[in-house]
């Protein structure tokens, strides 16, 4: 109050004009520091608005890629994993996999989402899809060749086993073979990459969930 009061006998003390020019001047102070704390907060409200929304996208994109590999996994099991355990040494993979393109429609349609989250999610996602890719493309192989060795057996039984037909149909049965050990194997890949890159997702997902969390209870937000 005493201050106040000073500058109140102060500005009564010196003529109109100049009063009238501090009482501007005050204003304009007084004014333009509330412009400033105003800017600043809706600033801040602004940054962490972005940031919080970058948490939910990480989040979504993270429980997207992981819910459609289960989803396609789950499909696998039913159509092939008793098939491919059954795969003993030596011996092909004799079944047809029907698979076509596209399986993948999530992690095609977020690829840029996928590239911008923390690097050891980021990397498990892609290494699961890589795995899987992998898997597929020896699984159209492996059906390409599973033809190509039943045409042989037509061609060797249409030409009554000359040596040349019986022989090819051995080098196809070979590849099959080949093929088919392959499936187990990348099969096994496969799983492993799912299995460690959940557990990475995972935890990222607890993180990201309790960040929010505590954005949540923090009255700033």
């Amino acid at each position: 109050m005493g201050l106040l009061s000073e500058l109140n006998c102060f500005l009564h003390s010196i003529p109109e004009w100049l009063s009238s020019l501090f009482t501007a001047l005050i204003g304009a102070v007084v004014g333009g520091l509330f412009t400033l704390m105003g800017v600043y907060y809706e600033a801040s409200n602004t940054r962490r608005k972005a940031e919080r929304e970058s948490l939910e996208l990480q989040l979504s994109v993270i429980k997207g890629a992981k819910g459609e590999v289960s989803i396609l996994l789950d499909l696998y099991d039913l159509r092939m994993k008793d098939a491919v355990d059954a795969i003993e040494p030596g011996k092909p993979l004799n079944i047809i996999f029907p698979i076509g393109d596209g399986n993948f429609t999530f992690y095609e349609q977020n690829a840029k989402e996928i590239a911008k989250l923390k690097d050891q999610s980021r990397d498990a996602v892609i290494k699961i899809y890589t795995y899987a890719r992998s898997l597929i493309q020896t699984y159209k192989a492996n059906n390409k060749f599973i033809y190509e060795h039943e045409e042989s057996l037509i061609e060797v039984r249409k030409n009554n086993d000359d040596d040349f037909y019986v022989k090819l149909a051995d080098e196809k049965y070979k590849r099959l073979v080949n093929y088919g050990q392959s499936i187990k194997s990348i099969d096994g890949e496969t799983r492993k990459a799912i299995k460690d890159g959940f557990n990475v997702m995972n935890l990222e997902i607890e993180r990201i969930e309790s960040e929010l969390s505590k954005r949540d209870s923090s009255p700033s937000d």
